[in-house]
C-alpha cells in the first residue's frame, strides 16, 4: 500500500513538473516573439521579483496590506455566505427568499462592485474588504446550499425519528455532505477575491499589490508588472496550501469523530 501511494505521489510530482516546464517554455517563446515591452520573459520577471523582495517596502506596503484585506474579506464572506447557505439548505423557504440576493451578487461584474464600494466606503481598506466579501458570499452560499440539498431526506427523517442529537446530525450527516463542495468553493472564492482586491487596489488604494501594479503600468516597467501579478497568484496558492488545507482537514476530522 505504501509503495503504491509513493509511486502515485512520484508520478503526480513528475506531471506537475512537466506542466510547469511547459508553461515556462511557452512563456519564454511568447516573450521572444512579442517583445519585452509587451511580455517580459521569465528571467526578467524573476529578476524584478527578487529586486522587489529585497526592499522592506514591498512587504510592508505591498504584500501585507493585500494579504490582510483578502483574508478579512474572505473571512467575512465565509461567515455570511456560510450562514445564509446553511439556512437556505435547511429551509427551502429561506432559499426561495434569498434567491434574488444571490442572483444579484453572482451576476454583478467585479468592476461594478468596485465602483459601488468606492461610493459606499470611499477608497482604502474598507472598500477592498467589502468587495472581496461580496464576491465570496454567493460562491460559499451556493456550495453549502447544494451540499445540504444532496443529503438524503430519508436519513434526515430517520435522524429525527430516533432523536439523534443535533451535534451528531451536524457532524455525521451534514458535514460529510458539505465538506467537499465547501472546500472547492473556498478555493474559487479566494481566487475571485484576490482578483477583485487587485482590481480595487489598482483603481482606489495607496498601498497593496494592486497599487504597485498601477505604478508599474504607469512607468512601463513590464518585468515588475508581471512580477507583481506572479506574486498575487503565488499568494493565493500559499493561502490555499495553509489555511484552506487546514480547514479541509478539520472538516474531515469533524466528520469522522
Amino acid at each position: 500500500m505504501n509503495n503504491t501511494r509513493t509511486a502515485k505521489n512520484s508520478a503526480a510530482f513528475r506531471w506537475r513538473l512537466a506542466g510547469c516546464l511547459c508553461f515556462l517554455g511557452a512563456w519564454q517563446w511568447a516573450s521572444a516573439h512579442a517583445g519585452s515591452l509587451a511580455l517580459a520573459s521569465p528571467v526578467e520577471t524573476w529578476r524584478a521579483l527578487m529586486d522587489m523582495a529585497a526592499h522592506p517596502a514591498f512587504w510592508t506596503q505591498g504584500m501585507l496590506p493585500t494579504l490582510g484585506r483578502v483574508l478579512s474579506g474572505f473571512g467575512l464572506g465565509l461567515v455570511v455566505g456560510g450562514a445564509l447557505g446553511w439556512a437556505a439548505g435547511i429551509c427551502p423557504a429561506a432559499g426561495f427568499m434569498l434567491l434574488p440576493f444571490r442572483w444579484v451578487l453572482s451576476s454583478v461584474p467585479g468592476v461594478v462592485l468596485v465602483i459601488l464600494a468606492m461610493l459606499w466606503c470611499g477608497v482604502g481598506s474598507a472598500m477592498i474588504i467589502l468587495i472581496v466579501a461580496l464576491t465570496s458570499i454567493p460562491t460559499i452560499y451556493m456550495a453549502l446550499q447544494e451540499g445540504l440539498r444532496a443529503v438524503d431526506p430519508a436519513l434526515c427523517e430517520m435522524a429525527r425519528a430516533y432523536r439523534i442529537s443535533l451535534r451528531k446530525r451536524l457532524t455525521e450527516l451534514y458535514l460529510p455532505a458539505v465538506a467537499a463542495p465547501l472546500f472547492s468553493a473556498c478555493v474559487v472564492a479566494l481566487g475571485g477575491g484576490m482578483r477583485v482586491a487587485i482590481l480595487g487596489e489598482t483603481l482606489g488604494a495607496s498601498q497593496g499589490l494592486g497599487y504597485m501594479l498601477a505604478l508599474a503600468r504607469a512607468d512601463l516597467d513590464t518585468p515588475k508588472l508581471y512580477a507583481v501579478a506572479l506574486v498575487s497568484m503565488l499568494l493565493v496558492s500559499v493561502i490555499e496550501a495553509t489555511f484552506l488545507r487546514c480547514l479541509r482537514k478539520k472538516l474531515h476530522c469533524g466528520a469522522r469523530s
